[in-house]
């Protein structure tokens, strides 16, 4: 089976609203998969939808050949949000310490050095989550889902609160991992920041879903 996700004739309304219209998407093992577009566009909304937080779609949703309906997936799924990775700096704990809670509660008996070198934060492990930046926060996000070993990642806008310097760096971790077979999947406002990493880019306007070319002029 070479796709994680499949999404065919998907339609979404809340109330009389029609948020996406007809979305086609195929998603396969391994890659790196970026969806832009402006904010209000349906891209959290589609993750929602993949995650089976929002229901009454019409068309269907294909996770590793299972319809959602019967099968969510969700210990398969790991789930990255700006507000979630956040989140963590109200844990009274350092990052080692969560880590270690993390496998202990997947009953895991892997090295919690093993995942910091990964996510590069082996130097910071013996900080408080309160006293990391927003990108460092994001790069433990990642470590968690590596923990729980989901096979497709899911992240919305993860870069929103980093500087270019550190997104770059987040992307090629996210880059490596896919080639590590990790299947990517993100959604981000920003255009500039994406497009040199993901395999390929789609763009949601007006409900709609189509894919991004190089060189084409878009406001995103």
């Amino acid at each position: 089976m070479n796709n994680i996700l499949e999404i065919k004739n998907l339609n979404f309304a809340y109330e009389d609203k029609n948020i996406l219209i007809d979305i086609n998407l195929e998603v396969s093992k391994g890659s790196f998969t970026a969806l832009i577009g402006k904010n209000g566009a349906g891209k959290s909304t589609l993750l929602n939808l993949i995650l089976g937080n929002l229901k009454n779609f019409s068309g269907e949703i294909i996770l590793f050949g299972d319809d959602i309906n019967k099968n969510n997936h969700h210990a398969d799924i790991a789930y990255i949000s700006q507000n979630k990775s956040q989140g963590y700096k109200n844990f009274p704990t350092s990052v080692e310490e969560s880590l270690r809670i993390h496998l202990s509660f997947l009953k895991k008996k892997d090295s919690v050095t093993k995942y910091l070198e990964m996510v590069g934060l082996l130097e910071h492990k013996n900080k408080a989550l309160s006293e990391l930046s927003g990108g460092q926060l994001q790069r433990l996000s990642l470590a968690l889902a590596l923990i729980k070993d989901a096979r497709l990642i899911l992240l919305d806008e993860p870069t929103a609160s980093i500087d270019d310097e550190f997104a770059k760096e987040f992307f090629n971790l996210l880059k490596s991992f896919s080639k590590n077979e990790k299947t990517i999947l993100l959604v981000s406002h920003d255009l500039s920041k994406v497009r040199d990493f993901a395999d390929k880019t789609y763009e949601i306007k007006n409900g709609t879903l189509n894919l991004f070319r190089q060189g084409e002029n878009r406001d995103a």
